[in-house]
């Protein structure tokens, strides 16, 4: 029994010894490189070497590069690898296995091991200020000036003064910025300071300096006009048109008389200007207080062109030739064609450069819809219409955009404020055998298509003896449209109610007798 009992032992002694060697033997196996069940930054390294970790550390760092805005707006993008930019994890995992017991294994079987370690960065500071010294920030001190350019956005002061970059502290900014991995370094920001050093203009960049000033407070103007579908603000293009140029002063022509013709407006002043009151300042004509001066000609033009836009018949036959255009029809039975009072329009503006008030936030309408029809007519009139061209006395009928029924008419009379309105209406509805009353006649009609609630409409005239011509001056309707009876016959069965109608005149004349 004491024999078998010792035996026992000496195997349970063995098998303990040969387990301790064993474990040994793992913990000598896991000192060359990480312990089991070792995690670093979430990637398990068990039995992996530094260098193996290392590797799989560094593909996980993904940074493309970083870049720099300049205070002026300038930018350039330096890649990681122009910037010779590296991540190495080597010193910090090396310090991470120094840490742990080998011979602890064992434990971390159970327990696990992880740890968190963050790279050591570099770059190559030759590549980097070679990089910022190519950037086109930096420019010989001759050639850094101040001037005024025309671009797609309206006058922009290009000023390369207002401080010298130091390359050296930019160099050093991005290097410090790259090694924290930042994406983007914008030099405008107060912390960099340090990067710029002021400059002391000359009279003459002042001088530009101030007048920009100026310039802006124009080219900033506050006014808005709303022309049919359009909003038109005057800054950008549209107010550039409005100064005087060096190049200019010889004067627009124009093939209308123009009211503003050798007229300008310099600060809050109407004056005149020669050739030798006058200077040139970076290509505009300015005074000698260096006032930049506003054309009174083209401000009148602004609107007479806005005017010629509300041509009727002109849009009309553009979207009969497949153009998307809008329409602008006055709603007047006189005759004009004006959809605004551009003489008044033209005053205000003058009046608002004068007085200041077009820093103001203002809204003119240039079409009010009592007065105005704006409509797409594409949207409105579709293919099936009625136009009707009071000037040349002439009724269209297009069915599916093509002419169906052309004839001559005799449209309101021009006497007594009876002329056809103009405007876009609907043949709100048809009547057979209707007796027209008016307030000294009764007439009867076979064929009646209404087209306004005050008794305007499309009807056989009988009684006259022929349409077209100047008839309807002073021997037209009270308003309606007469047709010839065949013509009024012919409309009747083809045209349906609620079928689309504009009416236009041609002449800007307003008549009165």
């Amino acid at each position: 029994m004491n024999v078998r009992t010792k035996l026992i032992g000496r195997i349970v002694l063995l098998i303990i010894s040969a387990l301790v060697v064993l474990y040994l033997i793992i913990g000598y196996y896991y000192s060359k490189g990480f312990p089991c069940a070792a995690k670093v930054n979430g990637i398990k390294c068990t039995g992996k070497s530094v260098a193996e970790v290392n590797s799989e550390l560094c593909k996980t760092i993904q940074y493309p590069g970083i870049n720099v805005v300049d205070r002026n707006g300038s930018t350039l993008f330096i890649s990681a690898e122009d910037l010779g930019f590296t991540v190495d994890y080597t010193e910090e995992l090396n310090k991470f296995i120094s840490e742990q017991n080998a011979l602890s294994w064992g434990v971390y079987v159970f327990k696990g091991l992880t740890g968190s370690v963050q790279p050591s960065i570099s770059y190559d500071k030759e590549k980097l200020d070679n990089i910022i010294a190519g950037w086109d920030i930096f420019v010989p001190d001759e050639t850094r000036d101040v001037s005024i350019v025309n671009t797609e956005n309206g006058y922009e002061l290009k000023n390369t003064l207002l401080s010298t970059p130091i390359r050296e502290n930019i160099a050093q900014v991005v290097g410090d910025a790259a090694m924290q991995m930042q994406g983007e370094l914008d030099l405008s920001s107060e912390q960099f300071d340090n990067c710029y050093e002021p400059v002391t203009l000359t009279e003459e960049q002042q001088t530009i300096v101030d007048f920009y000033g100026k310039l802006q407070r124009i080219l900033n103007c506050g006014i808005t006009y709303q022309f049919g579908n359009d909003t038109i603000p005057l800054k950008g293009e549209v107010v550039n048109g409005f100064l005087l140029t060096y190049d200019q002063l010889s004067g627009d022509v124009y093939d209308y008389e123009n009211p503003g013709l050798g007229r300008f407006i310099s600060g809050s002043n109407e004056v005149g200007i020669s050739a030798d009151t006058v200077r040139d300042l970076e290509g505009f004509a300015v005074t000698s207080d260096n006032e930049p001066l506003i054309s009174e000609a083209r401000l009148y033009d602004f609107f007479y062109q806005k005017q010629k836009l509300c041509d009727a018949p002109t849009m009309l036959r553009r979207y009969q030739n497949g153009e998307d255009v809008d329409i602008i029809c006055p709603k007047d039975r006189n005759g004009s064609t004006f959809v605004f009072d551009h003489n008044a329009e033209y005053k205000h503006l003058i009046e608002a450069f004068t007085s200041g008030s077009f820093e103001q936030e203002e809204t003119r309408n240039l079409t009010n819809p009592k007065k105005v029809d704006v409509f797409n007519a594409k949207k409105a009139l579709g293919g099936t219409y009625i136009e009707l061209d009071i000037a040349n006395q002439h009724l269209y009928y297009y069915r599916n955009g093509e002419v169906y029924i052309d004839t001559l008419i005799v449209s309101g009379t021009m006497l007594g404020g009876h002329g056809t309105p103009a405007g876009l209406f609907h043949v709100y509805d048809k009547q057979r055998n209707k007796v027209l009353v008016g307030e000294d006649y009764e007439c009867p009609v076979e064929y009646w298509m209404r087209l306004t609630d005050t008794g305007v409409g499309i009807h056989d005239a009988w009684w006259q003896e022929s349409f077209g011509g100047e008839i309807y001056r002073e021997s037209g309707s009270h308003g309606c449209i007469n047709c010839p009876p065949y013509i009024a016959r012919l409309l009747y069965e083809n045209v349906k109610e609620q079928t689309p109608v504009i009416v236009y005149y041609r002449s800007s004349v307003t008549y009165s007798y």
